[in-house]
């Protein structure tokens, strides 16, 4: 698949405005450590302009989603979400507390046209943690159950494009199936970056999750598509340590060999191309040299001045993580300011992930950047390889019903 063919190869939706459809959204949204209030609805109001979409078609809509994993705080019900997505949407949105059985499939058969149905958490069915081939994942279950009730299947899930499950890439193998309003924004925007040759990129590159951002960076810089890799967080710490040879700040790292391995080969190839913090804030606030710190809660004021100055040459900027303790006011100066010049240098500016997106609403920048992804991880891993399973789902639909 040519990536600069990607949005124009897929089917839009424009070509499911017919029928029942069932489309599948990811409403996973950030809670409270009780599962019991959400902390930030983005990922629920851009996924409510598809919806209105097809509730002004005149069509009878089902969502499926999903919220957290077994076992974890979030893992809840989706009551609220349903509640917020009523506001989003402008009308009534019903709900039932089942995903596939007898209570849903009646509510399902009910439906009318320009009535939605939010069926509840898709992971309370166990079947929807499986990660498979999409032949195998159209016999499970809840697609064998659901599909015969609908005529279209809409994807829209951006941020689960990256996962092999029934939701994701079975019901397109039996339906004929489009990608909704988020997912087609999202991989034109994306797309953009990928066919960036020509223009300075810099990637600014923080947050938690070190062995999909190492993998990211590495696909990146080995297609020449950015020039310079801004690094803070548990990232930046993993390539100070490589860099200064710091057991210790390794260590507090804590990611396996192989990522180790991996950034270790990123640091031999494009040793010039990642730019390292040169002071960091410390838990209490004090600004302190990065390899002697006792601990890393930002980036300090010299590195702010650093990244800016490689911002205010690129065209393009892409920020995949906070720099530094967000959620607590004093250590969020770092990526606030980062953030701030991101706005106000680069001409095409990208940020993802949750954290993320709840700094730059914190921080009044939110409508200055120029495409906020609703992904997280599936964010990063479409810019190390873009042919997530989502996407290659997409693809084998239009083969099988569209062509």
């Amino acid at each position: 698949m040519s990536l600069l063919s990607i949005p124009s190869s897929l089917p839009t939706i424009n070509l499911c405005l017919k029928g029942r459809v069932l489309v599948r959204v990811d409403m996973n949204v950030p809670m409270d450590k009780a599962g019991e209030k959400i902390l930030d609805d983005y990922r629920i109001e851009a996924h409510s302009k598809t919806i209105k979409y097809l509730v002004d078609s005149g069509l009878p809509v089902v969502v499926i989603t999903h919220q957290g994993r077994p076992g974890e705080p979030d893992f809840t019900s989706l009551e609220k979400h349903v509640e917020v997505l009523t506001k989003y949407v402008g009308i009534d949105v019903r709900f039932v507390d089942d995903v596939m059985g007898p209570k849903a499939r009646e509510e399902i058969g009910r439906l009318r046209p320009g009535e939605v149905l939010m069926l509840d958490n898709v992971r309370f069915v166990s079947e929807e943690l499986i990660e498979g081939e999409p032949q195998r994942l159209a016999n499970t279950y809840l697609v064998r159950k659901l599909a015969p009730l609908f005529d279209y299947f809409i994807l829209d899930a951006f941020a689960t494009a990256h996962r092999s499950q029934p939701s994701i890439v079975g019901f397109p193998y039996v339906l004929p199936s489009c990608m909704g309003l988020v997912m087609e924004r999202e991989i034109t925007a994306l797309t953009k970056v990928l066919s960036s040759r020509g223009t300075s990129t810099v990637l600014i590159a923080g947050g938690a999750k070190v062995p999909e951002t190492v993998k990211a960076i590495k696909a990146l810089l080995n297609r020449g598509l950015i020039d310079k890799v801004l690094v803070g967080g548990l990232v930046g710490q993993l390539f100070l340590a490589l860099r200064y040879n710091n057991d210790k700040l390794l260590s507090n790292v804590g990611v396996r060999q192989d990522v180790i391995n991996e950034a270790l080969e990123i640091m031999r190839a494009f040793r010039e191309r990642i730019i390292l913090p040169v002071d960091v804030v410390q838990l209490g606030g004090d600004v302190a040299d990065p390899i002697k710190a006792e601990s890393n809660a930002d980036i300090g004021p010299a590195t702010v001045d650093l990244f800016s100055k490689y911002i205010a040459l690129a065209d393009i900027a892409i920020m995949t993580g906070p720099l530094g303790l967000v959620e607590i006011d004093r250590y969020a100066v770092g990526t606030r300011e980062v953030m701030r010049s991101m706005v106000e240098n680069a001409e095409f500016t990208i940020i993802g992930g949750g954290h993320t997106i709840m700094s730059a609403k914190r921080f009044g920048l939110i409508n200055r950047i120029s495409h906020v992804s609703t992904g997280g991880r599936a964010f990063i891993q479409f810019l190390a390889d873009p042919n997530l399973p989502g996407i290659k789902a997409l693809e084998i639909s239009k083969s099988r019903f569209w062509v």
